[in-house]
């Protein structure tokens, strides 16, 4: 009898260690999928040089095909401002994730040589995308993830800031 008392003990422990293990085998595959939307996001704004109808329609499509959450609300929960960083989302999109346009630290002021003004060399885009989880007793929730990507070279001023849309 006592052998039998001391077994379940011991499957009760290991089946604690099981959920923990899995929960945070699912929160850090959960974790990488966000993280590589905001890759692939940025990716968009640095090969169409900024925020624009073209960048835009390729997130969504991008967004769409991995299946991200879809947003039919058009719940917006996005700061004005973050790092320094102005929102320029536009309003229309079918997702929930934030774009901000910084301009770059590192000298942002400088001069253009070439016609004279005092817009900024460089600049670049931050995006907060979020990891959405729906437990049963607990609920559904969101965690933000955030990155900031590289700097782009500000070729003409008809781009104000990244030619937003």
């Amino acid at each position: 009898m006592r052998e039998s008392i001391g077994s379940v003990f011991l499957y009760n422990i290991i089946i604690i260690f099981v959920i923990i293990v899995f929960g945070l085998l699912s929160a850090t595959i959960s974790y990488y999928k966000a993280f590589k939307v905001n890759e692939r996001l940025l990716y968009s704004l640095d090969k169409f040089e900024g925020y624009n109808q073209f960048s835009k329609e390729e997130m969504e499509n991008f967004l769409t095909s991995i299946g991200y959450t879809y947003n039919p609300d058009g719940q917006r929960e996005c700061p004005e401002e973050k790092d320094g960083g102005i929102l320029i989302r536009a309003k229309s999109t079918n997702y929930l994730y934030c774009v901000y346009y910084h301009e770059d630290d590192r000298g942002s002021q400088e001069q253009d040589e070439l016609n004279g003004d005092e817009e900024p060399v460089y600049y670049n885009y931050a995006l907060t995308s979020y990891i959405y989880v729906d437990l049963p007793i607990v609920g559904a929730f969101k965690l933000p993830v955030y990155t900031k990507g590289e700097r782009i070279y500000n070729f003409s001023d008809s781009q104000e800031q990244g030619a937003r849309v």
